[in-house]
């Protein structure tokens, strides 16, 4: 069964270029519904596959990749971003071409 991964952050933390809101949507509205359905559609096969009911299988593994994406996509995007930082990151340019 999977569950929700706690923020890293606030829902606050990347303004100005995601709002509150917008994380919030993300994370507790769009995030937790993959996560829960997820759940579910795992159950669900798990039931087909224990009743030999294989009749609808093929529908619950694209419904499980679907939801499942939802969550490994979403899982990225929260623990990749982070506040935004005043550190200035230095390059060097090769200017031999």
């Amino acid at each position: 069964m999977l569950e929700k991964i706690n923020l890293p952050y606030s829902l606050n933390a990347l303004e100005p270029f995601y709002s509150r809101e917008t994380l919030d949507t993300h994370y507790n509205t769009l995030y937790s519904a993959y996560v829960d359905n997820t759940n579910k559609v795992e159950e669900k096969l798990k039931q087909a596959r224990k009743n030999n009911d294989f009749e609808n299988i093929k529908c619950l593994e694209k419904e499980l990749s679907f939801q499942g994406s939802g969550v490994i996509l979403h899982e990225l995007f929260f623990t990749n971003m982070g506040p935004a930082t005043r550190k200035q990151t230095e390059y060097e340019i090769d200017e031999s071409n």
